[in-house]
């Protein structure tokens, strides 16, 4: 092997684990700020160019359309005035990513990631209930002076399920019949 091959493959594998350092702080930058309504924002800006285009729409209506990373922030943990979906939804979340596909050419990489997000809230009754969705992220990476960034994600949702869950003092037999 020579010597130019040996630091092509060698660039290839740092850039590949600092892309996947990427995709981890967004899930981070969701994950380690329950409850709270800043630093989301600040951890995102490790994560997306500042002019990045987020796509989730077909999460639903209330993600409207294409926005900033700043706006989708709002949009889930609320602002001053206003709780956001996931903090006026939910006491507790987590953000689970698959091992990502990427192919790296030059100074831009394209990242195809699985999702699989859990979310537990209470009803406006007060039983407990989960929701889980399975999404893919589809990213379109720069490198930036800064390191690689997302400049355009697009979440594609493949299901969203809401089950209630097991209350204190539920035995788990009534619910799912008699073992054998």
């Amino acid at each position: 092997m020579s010597a130019a091959t040996l630091e092509r493959n060698v660039q290839y594998i740092l850039d590949r684990l600092e892309i996947q350092d990427v995709l981890a702080r967004y899930a981070a930058g969701q994950d380690d700020h329950q409850g709270e309504q800043g630093g989301t924002v600040e951890d995102w800006g490790k994560v997306f160019t500042p002019d990045a285009v987020l796509d989730y729409t077909q999460a639903g209506p209330a993600f409207g359309e294409k926005c900033s990373y700043q706006q989708l922030a709002e949009i889930m943990r609320g602002a001053a005035e206003r709780p956001g979906l996931m903090s006026g939804s939910f006491h507790k979340w987590q953000h689970m990513l698959g091992l990502p596909l990427v192919e790296i050419e030059g100074d831009t990489a394209r990242a195809r990631t699985d999702l699989l997000a859990t979310h537990s809230g209470r009803t406006n009754v007060g039983t407990p209930w989960h929701l889980f969705d399975g999404c893919i992220f589809h990213d379109d990476l720069v490198r930036t002076d800064y390191g690689w960034r997302i400049r355009y994600r697009r979440l594609e949702v493949h299901y969203v399920e809401i089950i209630e869950t097991l209350q204190p003092g539920k035995k788990l037999e009534g619910l799912i019949g008699q073992a054998e």
